[in-house]
């Protein structure tokens, strides 16, 4: 378990933070899920009998539970990368969780009915199965299943390319019959949440808001700024909500600001923490630019000074420009000063 999902599934198990995702993410802004009302329940889906056994874990996993014993169950998978088996993945998973609860429900139902049997005095009693269905599978037809749902919240670099759906990871085959065998397969749809590219931030209430709106940004210097400068007065972001920020873009300049800024304002917000975050954004990619900068400079240096030797070719120029390294740059300048000829450099450093 990296640190990065540690750090998520930590941060979400606030039943306020995971409340609004819920409500923002999948049921535009409705107030459908309310903090009081979840609680965190184990996230491993197990299976297990003579045949075989089958678990599956998840990361973070709360049941809702109402006035008159109404529940369901709601779980979170976060994704950085991309996983073209989700679809599949979360309806085992799933239906792993019906599966627990229907054992639960049989064996309810077996204990009942024996304490029925056993009874000296028969009476009226729910623990009496109704028909032969319901003896033989110990399930009654009262008998209810809680829902289950997963949101999937994706927040990783590139563009989600996977299957949303059942279906999307299917071959139906062509025609008439491909469109028949197609319509006997229910469809399995994600619910989805892609940090990148939802658009309407605005249906959060909590830190939620701020937080996923400067990591839309995390690219743009220009648009981390404006969105600091146009949002200051409405947000309130507390150091969780900082540093698990840190964790999601990589920044270890963000991270650090939590140590730094112990100091905060009445209202909760940390004393200088967003022109500090501005400051630190822009100072990480000065920083970038100057090494990226040093590094392109010592590698022009060793293919010039290999130039004095003959000709060099393109597929040397182009593995010594790939090198990232600036201590084996700094040792090429020294080997490629000694060598001799192109041919017993490239000999030296393997690449040829």
């Amino acid at each position: 378990m990296g640190r990065k999902d540690i750090g998520l599934k930590t941060y979400f198990r606030d039943s306020a933070r995971y409340a609004d995702l819920w409500n923002g993410g999948v049921f535009q802004g409705k107030q459908i899920l309310r903090a009081k009302e979840l609680q965190e329940v184990t996230p491993v889906y197990a299976k297990a009998d003579k045949a075989a056994a089958v678990e599956r874990t998840g990361d973070l996993v709360m049941m809702q539970s109402r006035t008159g014993g109404r529940y369901a169950i709601l779980a979170l998978e976060h994704q950085e990368k991309i996983d073209y088996s989700m679809p599949a993945r979360i309806m085992i998973q799933e239906a792993l969780e019906y599966d627990r609860q229907m054992k639960r429900i049989r064996l309810r139902n077996e204990r009942a009915y024996r304490r029925y049997c056993m009874a000296e005095k028969k009476e009226a009693s729910d623990a009496v199965y109704r028909d032969e269905g319901e003896y033989l599978y110990k399930f009654r037809k009262a008998d209810r299943l809680f829902p289950v749902a997963t949101l999937v919240v994706y927040w990783g670099e590139k563009e989600w390319r996977g299957a949303r759906s059942l279906h999307e990871m299917m071959d139906f085959g062509e025609g008439a019959a491909g469109e028949e065998l197609k319509c006997l397969v229910p469809e399995y749809p994600l619910h989805f949440l892609d940090l990148s590219s939802f658009g309407h931030l605005e249906y959060f209430r909590t830190e939620l808001r701020p937080l996923f709106g400067l990591f839309q940004r995390r690219k743009s210097k220009k648009g981390l700024e404006d969105y600091i400068r146009e949002n200051e007065k409405r947000w309130n972001m507390d150091d969780e909500s900082w540093y698990v920020l840190g964790e999601m873009i990589g920044s270890n300049k963000i991270r650090d600001l939590i140590p730094k800024n112990e100091r905060k304002r009445e209202d909760g917000k940390m004393g200088n923490a967003l022109d500090e975050l501005l400051e630190d954004w822009v100072e990480e990619r000065v920083e970038k630019r100057v090494e990226e900068r040093v590094i392109k400079e010592k590698a022009v240096v060793v293919i010039e000074i290999l130039e004095e030797y003959g000709v060099v070719p393109d597929s040397l120029q182009q593995e010594i420009l790939r090198q990232t390294d600036l201590s084996v740059l700094g040792d090429w300048i020294k080997l490629a000063a000694r060598s001799g000829s192109v041919d017993a450099f490239a000999n030296k450093i393997c690449l040829i």
